[in-house]
């Protein structure tokens, strides 16, 4: 998912690619775990929403309850922009705690900025080399980090979508799909509880989303790494004018655990083009006319 999602930082697995002259491979598969949880950490849940078995909706019916269930498609359309301050959390075992800063701001559509800085790390980890930002607008796009700036349009489309956001919500783009890209597979069992599960396609790349089957919340997300399958899990709810968002989302990968803790949301903060240029050092906005 793109949360997104929000504006996201080139794929992290080149900056952490550097890092591997310094740390034993074993131990450090953290380039795959920041790309993975920055694609799936903005992705949305919750408000109560009247129990139904379900036995008979389809996938999009599932998505549609989950748009209602969270604040209702008149109001995630109302969303303009959204600023987000995240904390990512990893335990390297036997090196420490490996903090970093993440700060992402987006206007719908087209204009993004994110930054990335390391708060606190092990030794054996250069702060300079995974300290990166990112900025786009309709017209152009960059990313950079270590190894200096490189140009969006060079990336893949699924780097692309790491931080490049349509909409505030990713079910709102799943509206607009055709039905073989959204599955409804078996109901599964997550925890204890029954949930529903969705196979969705984006950019060719197939994730399964499992949504609550009472309150149609998004508890969970599976999707196949290069490192093997990585499932997310969401928790902590908050609701910020009207709308819900996970305050804590969770990623599982080979054994190692990833925590990204949001530490504030503002919608519609009437943030400007403009104001993301300055942010992110631009002198001169590249816009359309």
């Amino acid at each position: 998912m793109h949360p997104t999602p929000l504006s996201y930082v080139h794929d992290l697995i080149l900056i952490l690619k550097t890092h591997q002259k310094y740390i034993p491979m074993k131990r450090f598969r953290l380039q795959r775990f920041l790309a993975l949880a920055l694609i799936l950490a903005f992705a949305v849940s919750v408000r109560t929403a009247t129990a139904q078995d379900g036995a008979d909706m389809s996938a999009k019916e599932i998505i549609n309850a989950n748009i209602e269930a969270t604040g209702g498609l008149k109001a995630w359309r109302s969303v303009k922009d959204l600023s987000v301050v995240a904390e990512i959390g990893i335990e390297l075992p036997g090196m420490g705690a490996l903090l970093i800063n993440l700060e992402s701001i987006n206007i719908f559509p087209g204009y993004g900025y994110t930054s990335i800085e390391v708060a606190e790390a092990p030794a054996a980890i250069p702060a300079e080399q995974i300290n990166q930002k990112a900025y786009y607008t309709p017209l152009e796009g960059w990313v950079e980090g270590a190894a200096g700036r490189q140009d969006m349009n060079s990336l893949s489309p699924q780097q692309r979508t790491q931080f490049q956001r349509s909409s505030p919500k990713n079910e709102l783009d799943y509206l607009a799909y055709a039905d073989s890209m959204l599955i409804r597979l078996d109901d599964r069992d997550l925890e204890g509880k029954s949930v529903f599960a969705i196979d969705v396609v984006t950019d060719g790349v197939s994730s399964t989303m499992l949504y609550d089957k009472e309150s149609f919340l998004m508890v969970a997300q599976e999707a196949e790494t290069p490192a093997g399958p990585a499932i997310t899990y969401m928790s902590e709810f908050m609701e910020v004018d009207g709308l819900m968002f996970p305050g804590k989302t969770s990623v599982n990968m080979g054994g190692q655990n990833q925590v990204i803790t949001f530490k504030s949301i503002e919608v519609n903060s009437s943030v400007t083009p403009s104001s993301l240029a300055t942010k992110a050092g631009v002198k001169k906005m590249v816009a359309p006319e």
